[in-house]
């Protein structure tokens, strides 16, 4: 059996294997291919790389990772690119799990998933972000929304046992409220309806008292949600830099595309 290293690896192609609704706006779908054997095995949370077919393809064009980059073969088609969370990663089985928040639209992650079968063949990037994802505390306060539904889920079913904290998660709506693994000690707030309550779940997050001790802050979601939570932690409760996880996911009315350099500006300006 080859020892080569993961990183050499990626980009990963992986095929469906299974599709499971988990709510009515959650579908999961776990992928599976040889080659995960060497993926990760802490990757539970991290956000990843989509590579997505373009039309007529049946699986998508993928460059080849050298020291100096990607390498594109000179008649590639570059594939269309989303940013997910893993859900869940089992590499002694060769399976991974992604969930896609199944919105009423008809952009290309949302459609491949409505539509995905076993055998449909996507590509992903070797995890990316903190390492680990969320750092020893001694409380964990988590904000989020559908978008980042599934790295919370994995976050909390991947803490010790002794953990503390509190958890704001806008959904769609009740049918969408999951009965999430996580410590006893960790509780959960359920915001339901669309964005017009971001509000509230700031309201609540924003009102809540903090225990003495060293908190660690992870916000991940719609930019609103998260811009807004990020200045009031760091202007009004003087949050070190350290303790805190914030990246906005998306923006109401862009695609990932459109919303990918209005990003990188809010990332560039977020506590001013």
């Amino acid at each position: 059996m080859t020892t080569e290293a993961p990183r050499t690896r990626a980009p990963y192609l992986i095929s469906v294997a299974r599709v499971h609704d988990v709510t009515p706006h959650l579908r999961r779908i776990t992928f599976y291919a040889d080659d995960l054997q060497y993926y990760p095995a802490n990757a539970a949370a991290a956000h990843i790389k989509v590579f997505l077919p373009r039309a007529g393809q049946s699986q998508p064009d993928l460059p080849r990772l050298t020291e100096n980059g990607p390498v594109w073969a000179a008649d590639a088609v570059r594939p269309l690119v989303r940013t997910y969370s893993v859900r869940a990663i089992r590499p002694e089985q060769g399976e991974i799990d992604i969930e896609f928040a199944m919105h009423d639209h008809n952009g290309p992650a949302v459609s491949f998933a409505r539509n995905a079968k076993a055998g449909d063949i996507i590509g992903i990037s070797n995890p990316g972000g903190p390492k680990p994802m969320l750092p020893e505390a001694d409380f964990y306060c988590l904000a989020g929304d559908p978008s980042s539904l599934p790295a919370i889920a994995a976050l909390l079913e991947n803490l010790p046992a002794r953990s503390e904290g509190h958890a704001f998660i806008r959904v769609d709506s009740s049918a969408d409220v999951l009965d999430l693994r996580k410590p006893a000690g960790f509780e959960l707030s359920w915001i339901i309806g669309g964005t017009d309550k971001t509000a509230a779940l700031i309201t609540q997050f924003c009102a809540q008292p903090l225990p003495a001790g060293r908190t660690h802050f992870w916000l991940a979601g719609e930019d609103q949600l998260v811009v807004t939570l990020r200045r009031h932690l760091r202007r009004e409760r003087q949050c070190e830099r350290n303790q805190l996880y914030a990246v906005p996911y998306w923006r109401e009315g862009l695609n990932e595309e459109g919303y990918h350099e209005t990003r990188h500006e809010i990332m560039d300006n977020i506590d001013s």
